[in-house]
């Protein structure tokens, strides 16, 4: 069987949509639904619901955007990544900010003290 046997009926579909529209079949047939700016928000949207409790109360209150908002990140790890991703966005005309200098440091609490509780019932 080839494909343009079982997807036929994209044409007819087409050509009742105009851009931007839902099809009214499925449009009739939805249960209703929300909408929003995008996925981000979405998601932002379902972390508040997450969060809430059967008469709707939230127990906490979300940040509406969170530290990176609706940006791209992109990680690096060596300066060779870094250049190669700001090159990258150049040759594309897009518009790159750091968002971290580059380097990482462990805080100030890390490794300073074990979590670990030691077992005295052991011979040494």
């Amino acid at each position: 069987m080839r494909a343009r046997e079982f997807l036929s009926e994209v044409k007819s579909f087409k050509s009742k949509l105009s851009k931007g529209k839902q099809h009214p079949t499925a449009e009739k047939a939805s249960p209703g639904h929300l909408r929003t700016r995008g996925y981000y928000d979405m998601y932002r949207a379902a972390m508040a619901v997450a969060g809430m409790d059967k008469d709707g109360n939230m127990e906490f209150q979300p940040d509406p955007e969170s530290w990176m908002g609706t940006e791209g990140f992109v990680g690096t790890y060596t300066d060779e990544e870094r250049k190669m991703a700001k090159q990258a966005y150049k040759a594309l005309g897009m518009a790159v900010a750091d968002g971290a200098k580059p380097g990482s440091e462990e805080p100030d609490a890390v490794n300073t003290k074990s979590p670990v509780v030691g077992f005295k019932g052991y011979p040494r």
